[in-house]
């Protein structure tokens, strides 16, 4: 099973294009207290209702003094910060990040970043997503909180056509 590291970011964004589920399919998704929090932030029953495919992990030295000196230079967020701390830590096959500093901080670190778009391209090349409902999450997924210009829409629509023709 794949073993992934999430921020924040994917897991609202793929809640609000209605695709969360998608990520079950992925593997098993790792986050880490921050992101956790700022889940609680977003979705009201987070809490209660957190499946039980994620799993709060607890991030340890020297990670954690990494992720305090990325915030506090500005570069990312706690929750972002503490995902790439925690995916230094456990190494996992995917670490997910809409976030475009956490994306270039993450694959110079060599860790191999993937964001919400990616996660609708890889659940329709696997057959986990006709092209009909690879399209829907698309368009969702415009229409939510992640800024995505009309390009990267239409570059991910093209790849569709490749894995459909």
């Amino acid at each position: 099973m794949r073993r992934i590291v999430s921020d924040t970011g994917p897991l609202l964004h793929l809640t609000e294009a209605e695709a969360f589920d998608l990520l079950a399919v992925a593997g098993t998704i790792y986050i880490p207290k921050a992101v956790d929090a700022e889940m609680a932030q977003h979705e009201t029953l987070w809490m209660s209702e957190r499946p039980a495919w994620i799993e709060v992990k607890a991030i340890t030295q020297p990670y954690a003094t990494e992720a305090i000196a990325w915030q506090q230079v500005g570069m990312l967020d706690p929750g972002e910060a503490e995902a790439i701390a925690l995916a230094r830590y456990l190494k996992p096959d995917w670490l997910l990040t809409d976030d475009a500093a956490a994306r270039l901080l993450g694959q110079s670190l060599g860790l191999e970043v993937h964001g919400s778009l990616g996660i609708v391209l890889w659940a329709a090349a696997t057959g986990h997503l006709k092209r009909s409902e690879a399209d829907a999450i698309l368009d969702r997924l415009k229409n939510s909180t992640l800024w995505i210009s009309a390009r990267v829409i239409a570059e991910a629509k093209a790849a569709l056509d490749q894995l459909f023709p």
